[in-house]
């Protein structure tokens, strides 16, 4: 109820604000005129030794360099944290969920991948963005 009263509340600002007597009401977008959108994915990393710092970049140095290269590519990135030590974010986009599940199975990822959760642990967020 409370959701549903300040939806209201905003919707008659926004009338108010504009002088609009019409209620306020979302833009609706219809399929054939929906953005098209990608996929990002956000992995974080957290290495089991801090120490590790220079095996784990060459590591996913190597693994971004092959990534950026595969069909479907948009972007692919690896930062480190400067507060927490050990810390690391590796941020990719992508096409759609076909060229992804190329690059899932690819001989760099297979290659890279596994030897970056030997030195880590890995969790992923996952989202669709607008192009």
């Amino acid at each position: 109820m409370k959701k549903i009263f300040a939806g209201f509340l905003v919707a008659l600002a926004v009338t108010a604000c504009t002088g609009n007597k019409q209620p306020y009401a979302p833009e609706i977008i219809e399929e054939e005129n929906a953005p098209e959108q990608v996929i990002r994915l956000n992995v974080f990393y957290t290495a089991n030794n801090p120490e590790d710092e220079a095996k784990i970049t060459e590591i996913a140095t190597k693994l971004v360099e092959a990534s950026r290269n595969d069909a479907g590519c948009i972007g692919y990135d690896f930062y480190k944290s400067s507060t927490v030590p050990g810390e690391y974010i590796i941020m990719e986009t992508w096409e759609n969920d076909s060229v992804l599940d190329i690059h899932s199975n690819a001989p760099h990822f297979t290659e890279y991948v596994p030897q970056l959760r030997e030195l880590g642990n890995m969790r992923a967020q996952r989202f669709m963005l607008d192009k």
